[in-house]
C-alpha cells in the first residue's frame, strides 16, 4: 500500500438458506396450487400468476410454518411477497423458536411486517435466536396469508445473545445502605447480601421497584433473577417483571412479562415473557403491596437491539457493466425480475474478457446489510463461478474503501447466493469475475440497506394544501383532528411527520373533550376515527403507540377485543365514542397529539408503503 490511497477489508460471510425445500405447513390452503411448500420451492418469484406463491382460506389469525429440522442460529429472515395481493401480509409477524405451538412463551418475534411492496424481498435481521421453527403469522379476522417465499439464512458465526443488563443505568425506589441499584447489573451472582452484590430498598415500603434502562430498544427473550441466599427468600414472592418503553409510574406501568411466585433461596431462574418475547427499553421488577421490601442479587436481560426492516435499495438503481451481449444489458439485473431467465429479460451479460465487471450506483452512501445475486436459470450458470461482491465508498483511484462481501462458490449449484456483508458502508457494489479470459453473467442483484445520510429529495410539484383539521388544547398538549383518511399505520406515520403521534386519551373528561370536539367538526369525517392503540399480536393486551401507559379504557362492552381481532384501534365518530378494534387497512379520519408526558417513548414502527389518502 502507498500512503493511505485506499483501504481493503474482508467483511462477508456467505449465508446459507436453511429452509429452501424443508416441511412447511400451513393453517388452510385456499387454492389448489397454493401449497404451503411453495414458499420454500427457492423460487422468489412474486408473479401470483407463476403459481409459486401459497395462499391460505380466508380465516382467523391465518400462519404459514416451516419446520427447518433441526435447531438453526438463525441471522436473517427474507419475505418475498405477492405483485397481485402486496396488502395481505399487512400487519404479520415473524417468529422463531424450538416449539411448532404458536403462543410458546420462549418463542421470540424477529420482525413484524407493516407493509411489502408487491413482487418484493424485505430482509429482516433477527440475529438473536436459535430455533427449529420459523412461523408467519397473520392476526385478526377473515385475513388471508399469501408468501411467496420465506429463506431462513443461518450462519456458524452467531452468538448467544448478550445480557445487555451490564451496561445499562440500575435505579430503584429507595436504598438501604450500600445496597445501590447497580449491584444487581455488576455480574456477579453472589447471593451473600453482607459481601455487598446485591441491591436492597428501604423497610416496609409500598410497591418497592427497581429498574435498569438499556438506553435503546431491545427485543427482549429473556430475564434472569438470582434470589438471595442467606435469608428471606420469600421477600421476592409475587414480584412482577415489566417491559416496556414508557417511563409513566418509573416504568411500572410498561406491560408485565412475567410474574415470579417463588425463588429458591440462592438461585437463579428464566423468566421468558407471556406470548414470547418483549420489546422495550426498561426493565423493571415490583413488588406490589404494603410494607414490602425488594433484595436483587444479580438481574439479566438478554436481548438484541430493536432493528429495522431492510429493502432492496439496488431495485431500478443506475447500473453499468464492462461490456454486454446482445440485449443483456446492466439494467437487467437490477429490474426486480427474479426469475433467472434471459428471455425474460432478467440477465446481464459481459463478452469474454479481461476481469470482466458488474456494478451498481446505489446513488448515496448505505449501511449495507446483504447482498443476494440469482443465477441464471437457463444454461452458462457457471458464467458466476468465483465472482466477488465487492463494496466502496467511491470510484476516485485516491482514499477509497473496499470491502470484499463474499465469493461466490467454485461449484455453482445453487439458484441464489446471499453474502452478509456486517453493515458496511458504501455507495457503489460491484460483482467481478478477477480472472483472465472470463465471461459474467448474473440476472438479479439485491442490495439489503438503510442510507447513513438521508436523500436528496428534489421537488418536482408544488406542495398540496394541508388536509383540513380542527384542533384543541387538551391536558397540556395540542390535540388535532385531521380530515384526510389514511389507513392506520400512513395515519401514524402523518402524525409523527408533523405533530408527536396519534392521539392518546388518559380519562373519562379527556374521552369527552374529544367527542364534542368531533361533534363540531366543520367538515365531514368517517365512521370511524384512527386512535393511537395498538394490540400485541400474540396476546390480548392493548398499548398506546405514543409510549405512555394505559389507565382509561373505553372500549365496546367494557372489554378489549381479544387476540382474534385486527391489531389497530379507534374510536367511534359518533354516539356513543366507543372505541373498537378497524381493520388496519380501512382510511378512515384520524387524530394527532403534539407531544407525551416526559420520558414516554414512542413504540418503533417501520413501512415501506406509499401513504395513500381518500379524497374527504
Amino acid at each position: 500500500m502507498n500512503g493511505s490511497q485506499y483501504i481493503w477489508i474482508l467483511s462477508g460471510n456467505l449465508l446459507k438458506n436453511v429452509a429452501v425445500n424443508k416441511k412447511a405447513v400451513q393453517s388452510s390452503q385456499g387454492h389448489s396450487f397454493g401449497d404451503a411448500g411453495k414458499a420454500v420451492d427457492g423460487i422468489k418469484d412474486g408473479r401470483f400468476i407463476k403459481q409459486s406463491c401459497t395462499i391460505t382460506k380466508e380465516e382467523s389469525n391465518p400462519w404459514w410454518r416451516v419446520d427447518l429440522e433441526t435447531v438453526y442460529k438463525i441471522t436473517a429472515v427474507t419475505i418475498t411477497n405477492s405483485d397481485g395481493f402486496p396488502d395481505r401480509l399487512d400487519g404479520a409477524e415473524i417468529w422463531i423458536g424450538s416449539s411448532d405451538e404458536t403462543n410458546d412463551n420462549k418463542n421470540i418475534r424477529c420482525a413484524a411486517i407493516s407493509h411489502i411492496p408487491g413482487d418484493q424481498t424485505v430482509y429482516f435481521p433477527c440475529s438473536f435466536g436459535e430455533g427449529r421453527y420459523v412461523t408467519v403469522l397473520l392476526p385478526g379476522e377473515q385475513r388471508i396469508l399469501t408468501l411467496c417465499e420465506v429463506e431462513v439464512f443461518s450462519a456458524d458465526y452467531a452468538y448467544p445473545l448478550p445480557n445487555v443488563a451490564l451496561k445499562g443505568e440500575a435505579t430503584q425506589s429507595s436504598t438501604f445502605s450500600f445496597a445501590a441499584a447497580s449491584k444487581a447489573i455488576d455480574g456477579r451472582r453472589n447471593t451473600i447480601y453482607s459481601n455487598g452484590f446485591c441491591s436492597h430498598t428501604a423497610g416496609n415500603e409500598a410497591d418497592p421497584w427497581w429498574k435498569v434502562d438499556l438506553r435503546r430498544t431491545h427485543i427482549v427473550t429473556s430475564v434472569k433473577i438470582t434470589n438471595r441466599g442467606d435469608c428471606c427468600a420469600e421477600r421476592l414472592d409475587g414480584a412482577e417483571i415489566r417491559i416496556g418503553n414508557s417511563l409513566e409510574n418509573n416504568g411500572n406501568n410498561n406491560p408485565r412479562c412475567a410474574s415470579i411466585s417463588h425463588i429458591t433461596a440462592g438461585k437463579t431462574i428464566t423468566f421468558h415473557c407471556d406470548g414470547g418475547s418483549m420489546e422495550g427499553r426498561f426493565v423493571n421488577v415490583i413488588i406490589p403491596g404494603n410494607r414490602k421490601i425488594l433484595t436483587l442479587c444479580e438481574v439479566e436481560v438478554y436481548a438484541a437491539p430493536a432493528v429495522e426492516p431492510l429493502l432492496n435499495v439496488a431495485l431500478q438503481k443506475p447500473a453499468t457493466q464492462s461490456t454486454f451481449f446482445l440485449l443483456e444489458i446492466a439494467s437487467n439485473a437490477v429490474s426486480g425480475c427474479k426469475s433467472g431467465l434471459s428471455l425474460e429479460g432478467c440477465c446481464s451479460t459481459t463478452l469474454l474478457q479481461y476481469y470482466p465487471y458488474w456494478r451498481v450506483d446505489l446513488l448515496a452512501m448505505h449501511k449495507i446489510s446483504a447482498v443476494t445475486i440469482i443465477n441464471r436459470q437457463d444454461g452458462n450458470h457457471l458464467w458466476l463461478q468465483g465472482a466477488e461482491i465487492k463494496i466502496r465508498n467511491t470510484l476516485s483511484s485516491l482514499g477509497f474503501t473496499l470491502h470484499t462481501c463474499g465469493t461466490v462458490p467454485k461449484v455453482v449449484d445453487s439458484r441464489e447466493h446471499t453474502f452478509h456483508c456486517g453493515d458496511v458502508e458504501g455507495r457503489y457494489v460491484t460483482v467481478t469475475i478477477p480472472k483472465l479470459w472470463q465471461i459474467l453473467s448474473l440476472c438479479e442483484v439485491q442490495v439489503f440497506a438503510s442510507p447513513t445520510v438521508p436523500e436528496v429529495i428534489t421537488p418536482s410539484l408544488p406542495t398540496p394544501p394541508p388536509p383540513p383539521s380542527v384542533g384543541k388544547l387538551l391536558g397540556g398538549r395540542n390535540v388535532m383532528v385531521v380530515g384526510e383518511r389514511l389507513c392506520w399505520s400512513d395515519a401514524l406515520f402523518f402524525c409523527r411527520r408533523h405533530h408527536w403521534d396519534l392521539l392518546r386519551l388518559r380519562s373519562l373528561e379527556e374521552q369527552r373533550e374529544v367527542e364534542q370536539l368531533l361533534i363540531t367538526s366543520p367538515f365531514p369525517l368517517t365512521h370511524h376515527v384512527w386512535l393511537g392503540l395498538r394490540r400485541y399480536i400474540m396476546g390480548d393486551r392493548w398499548f398506546w403507540m405514543s409510549g405512555e401507559s394505559m389507565k382509561f379504557k373505553h372500549w365496546r362492552r367494557d372489554t378489549a377485543p381479544h387476540r382474534y381481532a385486527s391489531p389497530c384501534g379507534g374510536m367511534a365518530g359518533g354516539e356513543p365514542y366507543l372505541w373498537g378494534d378497524r381493520p388496519c387497512g380501512e382510511h378512515l379520519s384520524f387524530i394527532c397529539q403534539s407531544g407525551a408526558e416526559v420520558g414516554a417513548q414512542r413504540v418503533q414502527f417501520y413501512s415501506f408503503n406509499k401513504a395513500t389518502s381518500q379524497a374527504t
